[in-house]
């Protein structure tokens, strides 16, 4: 674990180039566009155009260089990384949750000779850091790099070069931002599941693989059939265990129906009917004034996926029982599960009231809600999730469901622990 650092380091472990890395140039120039160094970085990125790219327990390898002249009053070379939440554009808007520096030159070691030198460094990347948080320090896993236009909170990594000189003489600075993703893990799914998945086969379902699935209480959807009669149907939603889903594979789902009323059910089990959403909540303290009265902070909400579904008429134990099979879609660029100080990103499996004529809900709250997490990689030693809904023509479009300060309401959630994927 690394606890912020605010002076610079021992001199720097020599540099060690990456035999796969992405080599970034940066050509540093002044105000009157006369070059004052080049900062090198190697990183992970698919091409020196990207923005540089580093992993969990990568290091950060790279050089500063110059051109050293006669008279130059540089007194040292410090280059430093941060890791910052941004929630405005003031300077207290910004919570910086990691920052290390090493001092790469100094006048007091060495003289600065004439010509050109250039200076190797090498950063570790933590995977842990301490901030405070109530008075008290906690450990965070660092949060992966977050930027969207439409959320007024970001996560920002950067890299900076400086160049100190004396008394009355303006230091020259430099720098860039570069991406950060953690690597978290799903556990690997059940043994049944497994099987499945390197066959081929239909998945079985909570009555036939128990440990392959995460079930949730009965929910009463509560409404109106064509307007005429009142019903009640009853709703048991199950998801795949581990609740850990590696973006850019599939959530696989389960829902079970009971009710009385067969027209009820009927139209209830519509597949285009059912509405199961994954949804993503970021919340974050800012500093403002007027948000600092809100003890719980801001947050949006974001819908991303829309579940598709098919009938699984061999589990229907009676005419009023209706089984159905489904999957949602984990967007590829979906930022993972994250949480530092007063900033987090988290997700849910949300099931509505059916979007139908016959049926009209008393109320239209969220169903059934389960917090699941998203991670960026897939589970070591175990097959790849396979996709069973058939292809789809729509592309459901991700929407805004709530700005800051917005909030929703849930009625029923998922019992037990999360899989966080570490």
């Amino acid at each position: 674990m690394n606890a912020p650092q605010d002076g610079p380091s021992e001199p720097p472990p020599p540099y060690v180039s990456s035999d796969h890395g992405v080599r970034h140039r940066f050509p540093l120039s002044d105000k009157h566009g006369k070059q004052w160094g080049i900062l090198t970085l190697e990183s992970g990125a698919r091409s020196a155009n990207s923005i540089p790219l580093f992993y969990e327990d990568d290091t950060i390898y790279g050089s500063f260089e110059r051109e050293v002249e006669k008279g130059d009053s540089m007194r040292s070379v410090t280059v430093k990384a941060t890791g910052s939440v941004i929630t405005g554009n003031m300077v207290d808007d910004r919570t910086t949750f990691w920052k290390t520096s090493t001092c790469l030159w100094t006048r007091t070691t060495t003289a600065p000779n004439v010509g050109r030198h250039v200076w190797p460094f090498s950063i570790p990347v933590p995977c842990e850091v301490l901030v405070p948080t109530g008075g008290q320090p906690s450990t965070f896993r660092l949060p992966e790099s977050f930027l969207e236009r439409q959320t007024r909170v970001t996560v920002l990594y950067e890299i900076s070069v400086t160049v100190s000189r004396g008394m009355f003489r303006p230091d020259s600075y430099f720098k860039t931002r570069f991406r950060y993703v953690p690597c978290t893990r799903p556990d690997a799914p059940s043994s049944l599941r497994q099987r499945a998945y390197r066959l081929n086969r239909p998945l079985r379902g909570p009555r036939n693989d128990p440990e392959g699935w995460e079930t949730s209480v009965t929910a009463m959807a509560h409404g109106r059939v064509f307007r005429t009669q009142q019903a009640v149907v009853q709703c048991t939603l199950s998801l795949a265990r581990p609740l850990c889903y590696t973006r850019g594979s599939v959530i696989p789902c389960w829902l079970t129906l009971e009710s009385g009323n067969t027209d009820a059910l009927d139209l209830f089990a519509a597949p285009d009917a059912l509405v199961l959403h994954l949804r993503r909540r970021v919340r974050y303290q800012s500093t403002s004034p007027m948000a600092l009265q809100n003890v719980d902070g801001e947050q949006s909400l974001t819908t991303l996926a829309l579940a598709a579904w098919w009938p699984r008429d061999e589990y229907d134990s009676s005419e009023y029982t209706r089984t159905l099979e489904g999957e949602l879609r984990v967007p590829p660029d979906a930022v993972s599960s994250s949480a530092v100080a007063a900033f987090s990103i988290s997700y849910t499996v949300d099931l509505g009231p059916p979007n139908c004529i016959g049926f009209t809900p008393f109320d239209e709250s969220v169903l059934i809600s389960v917090p699941v997490v998203v991670a960026t990689m897939h589970a070591p030693d175990a097959p790849r999730p396979v996709v069973y809904a058939p292809p789809s023509y729509d592309t459901f479009i991700p929407r805004e469901d709530a700005g800051p300060s917005e909030g929703i309401t849930y009625t029923h959630t998922f019992g037990g622990g999360l899989n966080n994927g570490r």
